[in-house]
């Protein structure tokens, strides 16, 4: 099971962009991980290149009552 609000890189499907804490985002690749900064300088782990784009996009702030968000939310609810 995938983390929520994660990401995957469409030119490399095994890495899993997703937010941490501090406004970084953290990369998965099996059982490999890299923290990145939303710039994509590495800051620990063992991997340690990272998209610079996914990374900023991963940790744009995202509006928790977005109508798109809400609107997935509710939708098995109206079946």
């Amino acid at each position: 099971m995938e983390s929520q609000g994660g990401i995957r890189h469409p030119l490399n499907p095994n890495a899993l962009y997703t937010a941490d804490d501090d406004d970084t985002v953290r990369v998965t690749v099996g059982a490999r991980w890299g923290r990145f900064r939303k710039d994509g300088q590495w800051l620990e782990g063992p991997i340690f290149e990272a998209d610079p784009e996914l990374c900023l996009w991963v940790a744009a702030p995202r509006p928790k009552g977005h109508h798109r968000i809400s609107r997935l939310l509710d939708m098995a609810s109206e079946r």
